[in-house]
């Protein structure tokens, strides 16, 4: 009897076991370099292969000697660090039952990694030709750097967000049609709405008629150039029609190609600073209207003050060249009938009314400092100073003065009120010196750092007690009797008006003895005045 004959195997299935058996290595190798892991297990869900990048996914090794079932060798699988995944659920054992589970996300941790790792499952099942389950191939995919990128990104869209949300200062964005795409909280309670009341309208909702023109040139130098703007004193409209004040820069949204895409703003509340502006310009207004009426008081007070001191001077000159006439008349036709006593009395008389004639010449020079018109020019205060000393030296030919007088020194100012100062300042050195046998008197600068110059008029006469350095400017104020030295205390006084009318300072030093020296600036001289010694 003949055996029974075992049933044909087919071709193709002898062919792909002939290839398999040839090129296992190929194979293996194949898989094993595969950046994707990839591990297969028999229909009992016992491992029967897992290449290099499975193993490094799942940080397990296989032992090929002992297959188990995967949940009892290898425990759990985590969706995440608070939900057990089990491993009945994983889409490997779902398949092995005849299921079609979608792939999914699985956070893995076990020994090699403690801190957990994502990746994604899917898995397929491995059939036979009459469909029986042979087993499942697993496909595993690191995910686990997308995933903590995709988190740093949401983490720093957020704080983005958050810093955009929290602000103060307005965030606004338009798309190339002029419509608003987005606007944080801040923009939008400045105008009185809730950032969805404005999402999806035209620009031109809550920007007044007459800005629309302006807003309309901004926005098409940003479409053809491609270049920031800067708005100021730009109106918007608050919800209830009102208007608000902006200060606004923006800057073009373009693609990666250069196309336009709309506008970003940055949209800064200036209400308050245009009030405070307008307040300043109201007190500026009412300060020049005050200072244009307190100018013109003064004029008409300097004026009727001019109109006065000649008036004054004409008045009291009338009645002294009566008593001088009358004083010289006295003298020359009784003078057998006087005795000495009386020829001094009307000595003294005479004395005193030519004193009165030279107060009344001082005031009226006063008031002229302030009158005269102030013409700027180019002065040579070098060749003034030597004009001044050749005058004083023809006044006493046999006196000896030395004079030295710095060159070159050219400012700007009045020529006849700086004339008037040179000659006040050296007329009082030459003075004072005159009982010295040689008298020396200094015109110069001092030096020092600054713009500005620091002009003085030194001499080696009598000098003066610094205790009343603060009576040297005033009116008929004399640090030395009429018997010392002859004056009338209005030059200093006249000095130190003209200064000020030059923007500058006048202060004097000496000691008594041993000489003076009197100080000025013009136009503010930045120097200090200096210690008194």
């Amino acid at each position: 009897m003949t055996a029974p004959s075992k049933p044909a195997i087919p071709p193709d299935e002898v062919a792909e076991s002939l290839f398999q058996a040839q090129h296992e290595p190929l194979l293996r190798a194949i898989l094993g370099n595969s950046t994707e892991g990839l591990f297969v297990v028999d229909a009992q869900g016992r491992h029967v292969y897992a290449n290099g990048a499975a193993r490094g996914i799942l940080g397990v090794e296989f032992s090929d000697s002992e297959p188990k079932r995967w949940s009892e060798r290898y425990g759990f699988f985590y969706p995440d660090a608070r939900t057990p995944y089990p491993s009945e659920q994983l889409p490997l054992y779902r398949t092995l039952k005849g299921e079609e589970p979608p792939a999914v996300d699985l956070f893995i941790r076990n020994a090699v990694h403690p801190e957990g790792r994502h990746c994604r499952v899917a898995a397929r099942p491995v059939r036979d030709s009459q469909g029986n389950i042979l087993g499942a191939i697993t496909n595993l995919r690191d995910t686990h750097g997308q995933r903590q990128a995709e988190a740093e990104k949401r983490r720093t869209e957020l704080r983005f967000q958050l810093m955009v949300e929290t602000a103060q200062e307005g965030v606004w964005m338009i798309d190339a049609e002029r419509r608003t795409t987005y606007v944080n909280r801040y923009a939008a309670e400045l105008l009185g709405y809730t950032p969805e009341e404005i999402l999806g309208r035209h620009l031109f909702e809550f920007i007044y008629q007459e800005e629309h023109t302006r807003s309309d040139e901004k926005l098409e130098a940003q479409r053809e150039e491609g270049l920031a703007v800067l708005v100021d004193d730009f109106r918007l409209m608050r919800k209830d029609g009102s208007p608000i004040w902006t200060l606004i820069t923006a800057c073009p949204v373009q693609d990666e190609s250069g196309q336009y895409l709309g506008s970003l703003a940055m949209v800064t509340d200036i209400t308050r600073r245009r009030e405070d502006e307008q307040r300043v310009r109201r007190l500026n207004a009412d300060l020049e209207r005050r200072i244009a009426e307190r100018t013109a008081q003064l004029e008409f007070s300097n004026r009727e003050l001019e109109a006065f001191a000649y008036s004054v001077a004409h008045d009291l000159r009338s009645p002294l060249r009566s008593i001088t006439s009358f004083t010289q008349a006295l003298t020359e036709d009784c003078a057998r009938t006087l005795d000495a006593t009386g020829r001094d009395y009307i000595q003294r008389i005479r004395a005193s009314s030519q004193r009165m004639n030279e107060l009344i010449d001082g005031i009226l020079a006063l008031s002229r400092v302030n009158s005269a018109e102030f013409v700027e020019v180019d002065v040579d205060l070098s060749e003034l100073a030597r004009s001044t000393a050749d005058q004083l030296q023809r006044w006493q030919p046999g006196r000896t003065l030395r004079f030295q007088i710095q060159d070159g020194l050219v400012d700007r100012g009045d020529d006849q009120l700086l004339r008037l100062v040179l000659e006040n300042l050296m007329g009082n050195a030459w003075k004072f010196t005159r009982e010295r046998p040689v008298a020396e008197i200094e015109f110069g600068t001092l030096p020092g750092e600054g713009t500005g110059r620091l002009y003085f008029v030194r001499d080696n006469g009598a000098g003066f007690d610094m205790a009343y350095q603060k009576k040297l400017f005033g009116v008929f104020q004399r640090l030395h009797t009429q018997q010392e030295f002859e004056g009338h205390g209005v030059g200093l006084a006249t000095v130190q008006r003209i200064i000020r009318r030059h923007g500058g300072r006048v202060w004097g030093e000496g000691r008594v003895g041993e000489g003076a020296t009197f100080y000025f600036t013009l136009h503010e001289s930045p120097l200090p005045p200096p210690a008194s010694s």
